[in-house]
C-alpha cells in the first residue's frame, strides 16, 4: 500500500489505515531544494516514541507500530517542521542524535536552542552549513560549569578501578606502566591514569586517558603515551576504565551567545572522554565559557575555529577559544581569536601542535599553559601573547620540552619551573598595554634561544631540572640581555651567549 500526504500532520490525521509491514507514505509538503517528498515505512512492532520527524505515530493510533523516516542515514532539522529561528530545534537535535541509524545531520536554515544538552553518542557527523545559531531563552547554566554547553558529547567512567603504589619508579619516556592486576586489563581498552597529587591541589605529574596496547605481565601493561615525567617508588596510581565517545565532528557553524553573566551564558560545544573528535570552522561571537571545550581528549583536530569578542575574559576560564584539559595528540591550526582571554589553552596536556593561530586585542595571553606539568608542545607560525606554565602553585608551575617557532608577540613570559624551552626565530616587540611588553622572560633550565629579537631578554632561574646548556646564539636585544642574581629567583646556570648583536 501507497499513501499520500500533502504534509507531516494529515498523514497523522488520517483515519486509521491498517497499514501493514513495509507499507509506504509520501509526504509531497516537505520542501527541500531539489526534493520533491518525504517516504516513511511502516514498521510492525516498533514502539519507539513519536517525535513528530522520524517516527510518526498516527492519531488514535494504539498499540504497536510507527511510520518511519526513510532517511538514507542522514538528517535535518527540517524533517522536523524547523525551519528557522522561531521554533527551539531542541527536540529535533535530541531525536537524531539519540538514532543509531542517522550518522551525519545537516542544518540548511539558522537555528535557536533554548536547552544544554549531553550526549553519549559515537560516530556522528554535524554540518551546519555555516548557518547562525543563536541560544535566546536558553535555559539557565549550573554554577561554575564550563560544560553547559548547547551539545557536550561525553564518554562514561564504568566504574572499574585500580589502585597501587609504585614498587619501582616510572620513569620518563617508558610506556609500560605497573598495575594492580593485568588481567582487567584488555588490549584497546581505555582508562584514566592519575598520579597522587603534590603539595598542590591539582600538582600531579599525569592524568590522561590512556589506551592500552599491551599486556606485559601480570603486574604491567603497555599504554599508548611516553610518560612525560618520573615517578618515584610509593607514589600512588590510579586506574579508571572508561568507555569514551569516538568519531564525532561538528563543523561550519556560525555561533552567537549571549550578552550578560554565567547564568546566560552560552558556548556550542563540549566534548569529555572522547576519541578523534574533531571541530572544523566554529566561528563564535559574545561566548561565556570556552567557545570548545576538551578534557580527557586523545587523537583530535580543531581546525578554522574563531572567537570574536567574548562576554567576559576576566573570571578565569571564561573567554577562551579553546581549552584542553588532559588531553592527548592534539592539533589546533589556522584558528584566530580578538579581544579573548586565550585562544589557546594547554592544561595538564602533552604532545599537541599548534600552528597557523593568530590573536588581536591578546593582552591576557593568546597561548598559554597552566603549568601542570605539561610537555612536549609544539607552536609554529602564530602570532599572540604567550605564558607558559604561570598559573600558579596550585597546579605545579611546570612544563617541559614546549617549542616555539616563527612566532611574534609583544610578550614572552616563561618564567616558572620550565624546562627545554625551545625558541626559533620569535619576534617580541613593544606595544602600548603593558610597560614589560618587549621582553623575554625565560627560566634558565635549558632554555635555547635562536635567531630572536626582542627589547629585552631576562633570565630567571626556578627549577634546575635539564642536562642541555642554556644557550642565546644569532640574536638582537636591543636594551641587552639582563640575568637576575638575587632573591628566590636568581640564576645559578651557566649561559652561552654566542654571536650577540
Amino acid at each position: 500500500m501507497i499513501v499520500q500526504s500533502s504534509s507531516v500532520r494529515e498523514l497523522l490525521e488520517l483515519p486509521p489505515l491498517n497499514p501493514s509491514n513495509g507499507d509506504i507514505a509520501v509526504v509531497m509538503g516537505y520542501h527541500r531544494p531539489g526534493d520533491v517528498s518525504m517516504q516513511y515505512i511502516w514498521e510492525n512492532g516498533c514502539a519507539e516514541p513519536h517525535n513528530g520527524g522520524t517516527v510518526l505515530v498516527p492519531l488514535d493510533h494504539q498499540g504497536d507500530g510507527r511510520w518511519r523516516l526513510l532517511h538514507r542515514g542522514i538528517g535535518d532539522f527540517r524533517f522536523f517542521g524547523i525551519m528557522g529561528p522561531e521554533t527551539p530545534a531542541d527536540e529535533a537535535l535530541e531525536a537524531m542524535v539519540r538514532d543509531p541509524s542517522i550518522r551525519k545531520i545537516e542544518a540548511f536554515t539558522d537555528l535557536r536552542f533554548v536547552k544544554r544538552h549531553k550526549f553519549n553518542r559515537s560516530g556522528l557527523e554535524l554540518d551546519f552549513h555555516g548557518c547562525r545559531v543563536t541560544v535566546q531563552g536558553i535555559e539557565a547554566a549550573k554554577s561554575n560549569d564550563p560544560f553547559g554547553a548547547v551539545m557536550h558529547f561525553s564518554g562514561r567512567l564504568t566504574g572499574e578501578k585500580q589502585e597501587l603504589r609504585l614498587t619501582e619508579p616510572l620513569q620518563e619516556m617508558y610506556d609500560i606502566f605497573e598495575v594492580e592486576d593485568s588481567r582487567a586489563f584488555h588490549v584497546h581498552d581505555w582508562w584514566i591514569v592519575t598520579v597522587n597529587r603534590l603539595a598542590g591541589r591539582e600538582e600531579k605529574e599525569i592524568d590522561k586517558m590512556l589506551m592500552v596496547t599491551e599486556i606485559i605481565d601480570e603486574t604491567h601493561v603497555r599504554m599508548n603515551y611516553k610518560m612525560g615525567w618520573d615517578l618515584g617508588r610509593g607514589r600512588t596510581l590510579t586506574y579508571l576504565r572508561v568507555e569514551p565517545v569516538r568519531n564525532v565532528n561538528v563543523r561550519n557553524m556560525v555561533f552567537e551567545g549571549n550578552e550578560g553573566g554565567e547564568d546566560r551564558g552560552a558556548q556550542p560545544l563540549a566534548l569529555e572522554y572522547a576519541v578523534d573528535c574533531n571541530a572544523y570552522g566554529l566561528h563564535a561571537y559574545h561566548t561565556y565559557w570556552p567557545v570548545l571545550l576538551r578534557r580527557h581528549n586523545t587523537y583530535y583536530v580543531t581546525e578554522k575555529c574563531s572567537l570574536v569578542n567574548p562576554v567576559e575574559v576576566i573570571v578565569g576560564g571564561t573567554g577562551y577559544l579553546t581549552q584542553q584539559i588532559h588531553c592527548l595528540y592534539g592539533k589546533v591550526r589556522d584558528c584566530t581569536a580578538s579581544n579573548a582571554r586565550h585562544l589557546n589553552d594547554f592544561t595538564g596536556s602533552a604532545y599537541c601542535l599548534v600552528e597557523n593561530c593568530h590573536a588581536d586585542g591578546d593582552f591576557h595571553g593568546a597561548f598559554v599553559t597552566h603549568g601542570q606539568f605539561e610537555h612536549d608542545l609544539t607552536y609554529v607560525g602564530n602570532s599572540g601573547l604567550i605564558s607558559f606554565a604561570n598559573s600558579g602553585f596550585t597546579w605545579g608551575d611546570s612544563a617541559k620540552r614546549i617549542t616555539v617557532k616563527r612566532h611574534s608577540a609583544c610578550w614572552f613570559i616563561s618564567f616558572a619551573k620550565v624546562t627545554d624551552l625551545t625558541l626559533e626565530d620569535v619576534y617580541i616587540v613593544k606595544t602600548e598595554k603593558y610597560p614589560e611588553c618587549g621582553t623575554m622572560l625565560v627560566n634558565a633550565d635549558g632554555v635555547q634561544i635562536r635567531g630572536c629579537t626582542a627589547d629585552k631578554l631576562v633570565f630567571t632561574q626556578r627549577s634546575s631540572r635539564s642536562e642541555r646548556p642554556n644557550v642565546v646564539s644569532d640574536c638582537h636585544f636591543r636594551y641587552g640581555v639582563e640575568i637576575v642574581r638575587e632573591g628566590d629567583a636568581a640564576v645559578t646556570a651557566g649561559i652561552h651567549i654566542r654571536d650577540e648583536s
